[in-house]
């Protein structure tokens, strides 16, 4: 098979996403994958082992792991505990569909969203940056 006649990942995505039970779980971990890119990208560009971020955050391992996985969205209290010590910063816009943004800034809606999904009839912008 060529190169040139694989799919794109956002192909591939769309394909998966016509199957009712992988959307909802893809709508329902929106947020945690947003979270997983950036503690990724943070260990990642800080050269950090998952257990150096866990010592970091005040957590284990697994817990760092199971963030990365991205099968669970994260608590308040996580967030807050990982915009303290990665010093990044999270938005996160809950509202119906039909309503537009209003609370989270412009930056946020364009260059700095990692995610917006619907979810039936209610729309999840999540916007993080360091």
């Amino acid at each position: 098979m060529k190169l040139s006649d694989m799919q794109t990942s956002d192909e591939v995505l769309a394909e998966d996403l016509k199957d009712s039970a992988f959307r909802a779980e893809w709508e329902r971990t929106a947020l945690a994958r947003a979270i997983a890119n950036q503690v990724i990208a943070y260990r990642a560009n800080h050269n950090l082992s998952q257990s150096q971020l866990a010592a970091r955050l005040g957590m284990r391992q697994p817990q760092v792991a199971r963030l990365e996985a991205a099968e669970h969205n994260p608590s308040i209290e996580t967030l807050i505990r990982l915009a303290g010590v990665l010093d990044i910063e999270f938005a996160i816009d809950i509202r119906p569909a039909a309503r537009p943004t209003r609370l989270v800034n412009k930056r946020a809606q364009t260059t700095a969203a990692l995610s917006v999904t619907s979810v039936g009839t209610t729309e999840v912008l999540v916007a993080a940056g360091a």
